[in-house]
């Protein structure tokens, strides 16, 4: 949830609605004789609204599942867990007389405080890492689509570099994936075909022989940085060793540099299309790691607050029971 001007309405409703809950809690402790307690009429009205504010706010779960519903906007449901939340705190903690508690009280109350801190992390979160990515993700894609960009990227990539080397040897992808631009239809079979076989050509006579002449001493070592140090960063999981060589903007552009140095002005093209594979794999790199900081929170957040609802009508049974 984005926090901008248009939570100004609920913020103010949430602080009209804490002030006059206060204001209900002080009357009542005041005039009470034995003061503010959780068994009162007060006091069980109190639960009773947080407590329904806190089943609520385990229903947005529920309501993700179904975008099209009727009830509401998903923005709205967002906005209401949020400052509901927060005003649920409060009248959990004018339920127990602003007293911690000891025992299963006092458990829920340090679960409550944890739950309340990682919400406000999360919305943090979800201000901070959107803008930040933008900043440093030049090219972002659909978080589930990594893997296949970066198998399409790698591919491109030993393309590139077999134009100088010819055939490196390498084993196909058992893994078909679909290309930038989608699959193209065929009407007719053999169209298809001989669309294939032409593709297939290509395919052997790059494997078959160098298009791009260089002296070989200058293809093996373009063979050698390729296998060694660069193809390595292209897989799901690069190794520590490839993501300290090609991890950040500036070793990417000083490392491709470095080669065009000691490569002949031939294959620059080629090592500028490798430059910017691997530019863009090393910003699908940062992608992930925002986006896992941007989700993490949740596992601690949704668990504990369907366990602590729980756990409250364990103490709701044992409080009127007891």
């Amino acid at each position: 949830m984005i926090v901008d001007r248009g939570q100004t309405r609920w913020a103010i409703g949430t602080a009209v609605g804490a002030l006059v809950a206060l204001a209900a809690y002080i009357s009542y402790a005041v005039l009470s004789p034995n003061g503010a307690r959780g068994g009162s009429v007060m006091g069980l009205l109190f639960a009773s609204l947080g407590t329904g504010v806190i089943v609520f706010e385990c229903i947005l779960g529920l309501r993700k599942r179904y975008p099209a519903s009727p009830l509401g906007r998903m923005k709205t449901w967002m906005r209401a867990h949020v400052w509901l939340g927060l005003l649920s705190f409060l009248l959990i903690l004018m339920h127990s007389g602003f007293r911690w508690g000891h025992g299963l009280a006092g458990l829920l109350m340090w679960m409550f405080v944890v739950i309340v801190v990682s919400g406000i992390f999360g919305v943090a979160l979800q201000n901070y890492i959107p803008r930040r990515m933008t900043e440093l993700v030049g090219r972002e894609t659909i978080f589930e689509q990594i893997p296949t960009v970066i198998r399409v990227l790698r591919s491109e990539a030993d393309e590139r570099v077999e134009f100088v080397t010819a055939d490196l040897g390498l084993e196909d992808e058992e893994e078909e994936f679909v290309r930038a631009g989608g699959v193209k239809q065929y009407f007719d079979p053999a169209q298809k075909k001989s669309a294939a076989e032409k593709t297939q050509a290509v395919v052997e006579k790059r494997k078959t022989s160098p298009q791009i002449e260089v002296e070989e001493g200058a293809r093996a070592a373009l063979r050698a940085h390729y296998l060694q140090e660069i193809r390595p960063f292209l897989t799901d999981k690069p190794a520590a060793s490839s993501r300290k060589l090609l991890g950040g903007r500036e070793l990417v552009a000083a490392y491709f540099g470095h080669l065009r140095t000691i490569m002949p002005v031939a294959a620059h093209d080629v090592l500028r299309d490798l430059e910017e594979i691997s530019e863009e794999r090393r910003q699908l790199l940062v992608q992930r790691r925002l986006h896992l900081w941007l989700h993490t929170w949740l596992f601690a957040h949704v668990p504990l607050s369907f366990a602590f609802l729980v756990l409250i009508a364990v103490h709701a049974v044992l409080s009127l029971r007891y």
